[in-house]
């Protein structure tokens, strides 16, 4: 979909959103990420590359869904400073 080959990316899912925040608090430690979160709805979603370049994504569900909404890509999660930490 994107011309990135057979193999588009990687998804894990965090176990919770403290996991998902601490996940997230190291890839940005590490500069594998620009620590931006898109808010899909029902999901929130960090992208990341690892030391071979791959892209990877790690997901978690979302607290602040709302039944029915789906965002498209790039829509800013709203708990979560543009290029920071957790608000």
């Amino acid at each position: 979909m994107f011309n990135r080959g057979r193999l588009d990316h990687l998804a894990l899912e965090a176990s919770s959103l403290d996991a998902f925040d601490e996940i997230r608090e190291r890839l940005l430690a590490r500069n594998a990420t620009d620590g931006f979160v898109t808010d899909f709805g029902h999901i929130l979603s960090l992208f990341f590359r690892d030391p071979d370049g791959l892209e990877a994504e790690v997901c978690v569900q979302n607290p602040d869904s709302q039944p029915g909404v789906h965002n498209p890509p790039g829509t800013p999660a709203l708990r979560y400073h543009p290029v920071g930490t957790p608000i």
